[in-house]
């Protein structure tokens, strides 16, 4: 095993996965869940706030196996590349008013698309300035020691003038991937 793996309990009824599609020009997220177990009358409610204030909150039945729901927020904030602004987003399955699942994330607000030879973030034509970045750690090979070491790889990185890396040999944890949404940090 080189990757962190974990094992959790999980109830009868619970959040199996979730998707989210941002729509930056709309300042919409569109949040599909994935649920296990769910009876008739379960809802599943969604609350994006940013920093502590709530933008956007919906509660819908669960309709099998796939549900999705539409958050339009209140306060638009988009994710950018040394500038990440980002939703937290709490997920609360409901059965009777009462919660029996309970899940928090996040997400940010931006859109990718290539525009003749130049590759834009939320419209704006966006320089890249990437390093390879082969994940490698001399105490652990192709495991970070720590999760303080993933972080400080994209801090590095940064600090020298990239504002992004192209990750290369190997499937990188998803810490790094957290670290690099968390610091503004593009990876291809």
């Amino acid at each position: 095993i080189w990757q962190t793996v974990w094992l959790e309990f999980v109830p009868s009824t619970y959040m199996v996965s979730s998707r989210i599609i941002p729509d930056y020009k709309n300042g919409t997220a569109t949040v599909t869940v994935r649920t296990w177990g769910c009876r008739k009358g379960t809802s599943l409610k969604l609350t994006a706030s940013y920093n502590g204030t709530v933008c956007a909150e919906k509660e819908v039945l669960v309709s099998g196996e796939y549900t999705s729901a539409e958050l339009k927020m209140s306060e638009v904030h988009l994710w950018e590349p040394g500038n990440p602004a980002l939703y937290d987003l709490k997920y609360e399955l409901k059965k009777d008013e009462e919660t029996i699942d309970s899940v928090s994330g996040y997400f940010g607000l931006r859109g990718v698309e290539i525009r003749g030879k130049k590759i834009c973030i939320n419209g704006k034509s966006v320089f890249q300035r990437l390093v390879l970045d082969q994940g490698f750690y001399p105490d652990g090979i192709y495991t970070a020691p720590t999760d303080e070491d993933l972080k400080r790889d994209i801090e590095l990185s940064m600090a020298a003038g990239f504002n992004g890396a192209r990750l290369h040999q190997k499937v990188f944890e998803e810490r790094f991937l957290y670290w690099a949404d968390k610091l503004g940090y593009l990876v291809w």
